[in-house]
């Protein structure tokens, strides 16, 4: 197989951190939309027990709501912390990208990963990075400065190709 593309990016905290804010910008919509929407029928609840005469109900769905708010608030919090704390941000923390026409290989400190382009769920285009999502939280970083086979230019063009529908540019 003849390689296309072949980038080395170094996981930084920075770096991480700048996609964990790309991240939350661009999914943290839904996660408060469907916060908001349990929020108003745990109150819808709360007002029917207690209209009912259902104090000792309503009092246990209000804790429940406030458990729940609690949760829905520290949880985006605590996830960022955990992903800030594990070992992506090692010493050992370079990933090397190699890219050829029908999959790409991964290979990080725990081995050497083979992913089809099909597979991707979404692929997004910033200034500074690509980011190759292979689940709704995680993604591969790749920095667009850091191609030794190929620019960022023509790796632009070759994943828009390869991931049509699920490919979408931030850059400016």
């Amino acid at each position: 197989m003849k390689k296309l593309f072949e980038n080395r990016t170094t996981y930084t905290k920075e770096s991480y951190i700048e996609f964990l804010t790309f991240h939350n910008k661009r999914y943290n919509v839904f996660y408060y939309a469907y916060t908001l929407l349990w929020v108003f029928l745990f109150i819808l609840c709360i007002i029917i027990s207690f209209n009912s005469g259902l104090r000792i109900q309503g009092i246990l769905i209000t804790i429940l709501l406030v458990s729940f708010i609690s949760y829905r608030i520290l949880r985006p919090k605590m996830v960022v912390d955990k992903e800030l704390a594990s070992d992506k941000l090692g010493s050992d923390n370079k990933v090397k990208f190699v890219f050829y026409d029908k999959n790409f290989e991964v290979t990080n400190q725990k081995g050497t990963f083979s992913h089809k382009y099909f597979n991707l769920r979404k692929v997004f285009e910033t200034n500074d990075y690509f980011y190759l999502y292979i689940s709704k939280e995680n993604a591969f970083l790749l920095s667009k400065k850091t191609f030794s086979l190929g620019t960022s230019e023509e790796f632009s063009s070759f994943i828009k190709n390869k991931c049509a529908f699920k490919y979408k540019s931030y850059a400016k």
